[in-house]
């Protein structure tokens, strides 16, 4: 029988093949050869559908709410034509067992022709054989899924069937044209958009039209005269010629790469990407696709250019960067005025550029901090929120709900001593300098040992500082200079995506940050500049080991203002079980920690009122986000004048004091529409669940360190997330009732019965307008960091299906 096997094996494989071979030859019968398609023309004939005008809109609100990042089902990206030419891959992006680095696959990077994309093994989704109207249509991926939803619609009844598979690493069936039949045989309920209502007629007979038509598109306007003299003027200033100004543009490229960049004198929805290009100013920009920012360029020389972003922006991937008139002087300033000199430049590659100590080395320490706390959100921001979209590698080593300050550029002397920074930059490298590493302990244990080095190398250079054994006290936590929002964050954590807005938001969390220049920057090199989401599955695992180093190192910083004898306790809190408390004690020592703080504290909850303290040593409001737990005296009525607002913010400030096990039912991130008679003036909010954990030291069985008793709600006016689990509509003469319901949950049926009243399903018809209303109030909230959320992660429990029901 074992002989059989491979002889069978073999003959299943033919089988297969020669069965594609038949219905890829009876394609070509019937619509001729695959063809290359130059789908541009001048001008959009009259009485013919537009695809900016006509398309796009539709696709933003209905496609790419689920087709806009790395994680788009098949890799299809509809948020640009150029994406819909790409078409699909059956290949995963996300795939924490590779072995080997994968080849990358970047929308406008690694590929701008459609035969490139081919190369890299895309199918397309348009037909790409002769070009007759029943052809476009019958050849097409795009249609024939949009027809699919059309002639079977998905139930409107109250529960999802069961058959829908909307978990995040649902089998990823990427059909062909030539395909089609099978796949339409085996789930005709499986259309686009999936799992959600179907398109209108109206929105249906316009993308139907297009296609047939040849999916024509128009070239994109011109850029203004306005953009293009303010691209130029950038562009001089990075290109600049000395090696000062060079180092310094490079040093401003390796952390501005990931940015959508706009200018205060363009437009609101008008972004830019700073990249490496073969060509310089005035002509087309030729990207330099590599891997990570300071990979070898491959060119003698290269230029930094401004690219417009083209893709419609989705707020998962969005984060933004405003350059206004005084910012070049900032970089002047900070760069290019200081008495130093550059005499060399520093070489590319990860065994160099992976340790921006030592590339940089020359620039002044104090200049590179303040750079980064200039914008300290968007420098956090990067690796909470990234490119990469799913992050749940790298974001299962925080906290769901957890605040964030800075040591002081002017006080912190490690943060400004570039000397003392230089001389133990050997001991800051970090796991991307082995780049796809399958030696993981190894690499681990000399991490380790390079990161105790140079933890033992601050504690002496401290222990000088401060000879009389007092440590920091509260002036030397960065104020913000007086005005600069930055100085406060707060990050929630959503399973594996996050947020980071400014501010302390929420109520007292469970840990707490105070981060230094040398761990700002590694957290930037570890997670953004040096992380690589094709890398293989060592370069994953070491990245996310690194990172319990980083976490340490801030919470035991923050811990360092807090009484000597109580530290102890605390951290033991953080980290509770007997696995948790043997990595502290064998990775983690108190290092750091024997001076007696520099605070006189009065409270029995020093945790708390350091927070508070460090609130009122800034100065000034920080009021990005509303918390409804943390009202002005406890009376959410001061917050607005409008009737309405205090009435809804009086009523939700009640489910702030939720806790426990009674709401381990909720999504983690729910809009909640409050409905006042005007679409205009009605009002948003957001409930976000911090999941607790017993600690967050260790890689995987997550669910067995969960601690559902000390679950809590964080509750603010307007929308926070970029993945709401569910949507809730309440008129506002009912928002009491809401309220009183919200608080009964106690279970799975009795959300299910709150659910059934004010969650808005993924089976209802008026789905779509509920999701338009959140994405239009959102632009309207922000009207520049917004974009599209995703519905990716829509919850089922919204509406809950046959195979969640365990009564």
């Amino acid at each position: 029988m074992k002989k059989l096997l491979p002889i069978s094996f073999f003959l299943i494989t033919l089988m297969v093949g020669c069965t594609a071979a038949y219905r890829t030859a009876q394609f070509k019968k019937a619509y001729g050869p695959t063809e290359t398609v130059d789908r541009v023309v001048a001008t959009t004939p009259a009485g013919e559908v537009s695809f900016y005008d006509d398309v796009q809109p539709i696709l933003e609100h209905r496609c790419d709410v689920c087709h806009g990042c790395y994680d788009a089902p098949c890799q299809v990206k509809l948020t640009s034509f150029e994406g819909i030419e790409r078409g699909g891959s059956k290949n995963l992006v996300y795939d924490g067992a590779r072995l080997l680095r994968a080849k990358p696959t970047r929308m406008f990077i690694d590929g701008n022709t459609v035969t490139e994309w081919r190369e890299l093994e895309f199918h397309p989704i348009l037909n790409e054989r002769s070009q007759t109207p029943k052809a476009n249509l019958e050849n097409s991926v795009m249609n024939l899924m949009l027809k699919l939803k059309k002639d079977n619609p998905q139930p409107t009844s109250e529960l999802l069937p069961a058959s829908f598979d909307i978990g995040l690493d649902k089998e990823a069936l990427c059909t062909t044209a030539e395909d089609f039949d099978q796949y339409k045989e085996k789930y005709p309920l499986w259309g686009m958009p999936y799992a959600l209502p179907g398109l209108t007629g109206k929105e249906h007979d316009t993308i139907n039209a297009w296609i047939e038509q040849g999916a024509k598109v128009t070239p994109r306007p011109a850029p203004t005269e306005a953009s293009l003299q303010t691209v130029r003027q950038w562009e001089n200033f990075f290109n600049g010629i000395t090696l000062k100004e060079q180092l310094a543009s490079r040093y401003l490229y390796e952390h501005l790469f990931m940015a959508h960049i706009n200018f205060d004198n363009l437009g609101k929805r008008e972004f830019y990407r700073l990249v490496r290009s073969e060509t310089p100013s005035g002509l087309p920009v030729i990207e330099i696709n590599t891997d990570r920012p300071y990979d070898e360029p491959g060119v003698a020389r290269f230029f930094y250019r401004l690219k417009p972003v083209l893709s419609t922006i989705v707020v998962k991937n969005h984060t933004v960067y405003r350059i206004d008139g005084s910012t070049m002087d900032r970089y002047r300033e900070l760069f290019l005025q200081d008495d130093y000199n550059v005499t060399a430049l520093p070489g590319y590659g990860p065994k160099i550029g992976s340790n921006p100590f030592k590339v940089f080395r020359q620039i002044p320490a104090k200049s590179r901090y303040k750079f980064l706390l200039d914008n300290a959100e968007f420098t956090i921001r990067g690796f909470i929120k990234g490119p990469v979209c799913r992050g749940q590698l790298a974001l299962n080593v925080i906290n769901d709900h957890f605040f964030v300050a800075f040591t002081d550029p002017d006080k912190d002397t490690v943060s400004h001593d570039t000397a003392f920074l230089n001389s133990v930059s050997g001991d800051l490298a970090l796991p991307a300098a082995k780049e796809s590493t399958l030696r993981v302990p190894a690499l681990w244990y000399d991490l380790f040992v390079k990161q105790k080095k140079y933890l033992e190398a601050k504690e002496a250079y401290k222990t000088k500082l401060f000879p009389d054994n007092k440590g920091w006290d509260i002036s030397y936590v960065w104020d913000g200079d007086g005005n600069n929002d930055n100085a406060l964050l707060t990050v929630f954590r959503h399973f594996d995506s996050a947020s980071v807005v400014k501010g302390f938001v929420g109520e007292t969390p469970k840990t707490g940050w105070v981060i230094d220049y040398p761990l700002l920057e590694r957290v930037h090199y570890l997670l953004v500049a040096g992380f690589n989401i094709y890398g293989n599955a060592g370069h994953q695992l070491a990245t996310r080991l690194y990172m319990d180093y980083l976490r340490w190192e801030g919470e035991n910083n923050f811990l360092s203002f807090l009484p000597k004898d109580q530290r102890e306790s605390i951290r033991n809190d953080w980290y509770r079980g007997p696995k948790a408390e043997y990595q502290n004690q064998q990775k983690n020592p108190f290092l750091g920690l024997q001076r007696e703080t520099g605070i006189a504290f009065t409270s029995g909850d020093p945790k708390k009122e350091f927070f508070s303290m460090m609130e009122k040593h800034v100065g000034f409001p920080i009021t990005d986000y509303v918390s409804l737990d943390s009202c002005p005296e406890g009376d959410c009525a001061k917050t607005s004048t409008n009737p309405h607002e205090q009435k809804a913010d009086n009523s939700f400030r009640m489910l702030a004091n939720l806790k426990g096990k009674r709401i381990q039912v909720v999504p983690d991130v729910t809009f909640i529409h409050v409905v006042t008679g005007n679409s205009e003036t009605d009002l948003a909010y957001t409930i976000v669940r911090n999941k607790a954990l017993s600690n967050n030291s260790f890689l995987f069985d997550e669910s067995r360190r969960r601690n559902v008793e000390d679950d809590t709600l964080t509750i603010v006016k307007g929308h926070l997330g970029s993945y709401p689990n569910a949507f809730c509509r309440v008129a506002i003469d009912d928002v009491d009732n809401f309220t009183s319901e919200f608080t009964k949950i106690k279970d799975q049926l009795s959300y299910y019965n709150f659910a059934r009243k004010y969650g808005v399903r993924r089976t209802i018809p008026d789905f779509w307008l509920e999701s338009d209303w959140h994405n239009r109030r959102y632009s309207k909230e922000k009207p520049v960091e917004s974009g599209l959320f995703d519905l990716y992660r829509y919850s089922r429990i919204a509406e809950i299906s046959e195979a969640d029901f365990k009564w």
